[in-house]
């Protein structure tokens, strides 16, 4: 699933309405077979659907039917998210990810979209470019949730470097000889970019070469570029610029995961501009005083439910952050504020003080 499309279910499902009709989230893991997803399913339902009664134990019972239809129809090889309800505002949606998620089911009046919002923040793709005195080739390299973790503890994983996860967009062997040839791979990065929904740019190759395209690129390609490698950059050095870059970009998504926590500490020491806490941060929520939400993935999951509903519904940037002292000394949750609340009048506060509790 493209990244742009993941936003917009996630928006739809953060702004369904309440209602009495129970609604059913299932996401199983790509390692699943078809029937142990029917098998799992049909364990946990038998002991979710005692939960409700009457007309909402019947709707229960339907949307976990649509929920057995769309297991039948997914695609084999392939992690699974289905959202179904019946009832009022009836729905049904199956997403296909190409990312490993934990295989959990849920029951309730709203969507469970933690794991889609933690999919959305670590979907890690980017765009290498690979540029030397005579040619220049653009990738674009798609992790999906491999991690510099994973790829420590499972090395057969980076056989799959250059095959699944490496996608060549063009090559071009004329010379650096004028600005055209520059202004043409600038042309395809921001293609790529703008249509596919990177956020990340690498620039690999010969020093001379990664200064020059730099020079030329636009401010808002040079405010993605993510790190250079300046090496090499003949054919025979490919693999490995691939398996550098993507040890770069994970590096720098670990830095700006700790720089946000960063920034929320400072904010909250000098200028007021941040929030700490779940309460506080849903206040800034919907007061729309909230810029970027920085979360815990710790965080226990009805509070973790509340905030990213809350955020998505605005499409607030949210930063998942695993195994910060820092975060969790502040309550696993805070924001980053585009302004403060505006202040009480002094007759006002002075009103509010005189007022016997």
């Amino acid at each position: 699933m493209k990244k742009l499309t993941l936003k917009k279910h996630l928006i739809a499902l953060a702004s369904l309405p309440e209602t009495n009709a129970p609604i059913l989230s299932v996401y199983f893991d790509a390692s699943y077979t078809r029937q142990e997803r029917h098998k799992h399913l049909k364990q946990w339902a038998a002991l979710a659907r005692h939960a409700f009664r009457g007309q909402a134990q019947f709707d229960f019972d339907d949307a976990l039917e649509e929920i057995h239809i769309a297991i039948d129809a997914a695609k084999l090889g392939h992690s699974l998210a289905i959202f179904s309800r019946w009832g009022e505002h009836p729905l049904v949606l199956p997403m296909h990810l190409k990312v490993p998620v934990e295989t959990q089911c849920h029951a309730g009046t709203l969507p469970i979209i933690y794991p889609l919002v933690e999919i959305k923040d670590r979907f890690d793709r980017f765009i290498l470019v690979s540029v030397n005195s005579s040619s220049a080739r653009i990738f674009e390299i798609n992790l999906g949730d491999v991690s510099q973790d994973l790829l420590k503890h499972h090395p057969e994983l980076r056989s799959r470097i250059g095959k699944e996860w490496t996608r060549e967009h063009y090559q071009n062997h004329r010379s650096h000889r004028d600005t055209r040839f520059i202004r043409e791979k600038i042309a395809v990065i921001d293609r790529l970019m703008s249509k596919r929904g990177h956020n990340a740019l690498i620039i690999a190759g010969e020093s001379k070469y990664v200064s020059r395209l730099k020079k030329y690129l636009p401010k808002h390609l040079t405010a993605k570029l993510s790190g250079e490698l300046k090496t090499g950059a003949r054919e025979e050095t490919t693999e490995f610029i691939v398996q550098q870059s993507i040890q770069l970009f994970l590096e720098q998504e670990h830095r700006e995961s700790f720089n946000a926590v960063q920034k929320l500490e400072r904010a909250l020491r000098s200028n007021g501009l941040a929030a700490m806490g779940t309460q506080a941060t849903l206040d800034a929520i919907r007061s729309y005083r909230a810029d970027l939400i920085i979360l815990s993935t710790t965080l226990p999951d009805n509070e973790r439910e509340m905030v990213v509903r809350a955020a998505a519904n605005q499409d607030l940037s949210i930063e998942t952050v695993q195994h910060n002292n820092t975060l969790e000394r502040y309550g696993g949750v805070g924001c980053l504020l585009r302004y403060l609340p505006p202040k009480l009048p002094l007759k006002q506060t002075a009103q509010n003080k005189k007022r016997p509790a």
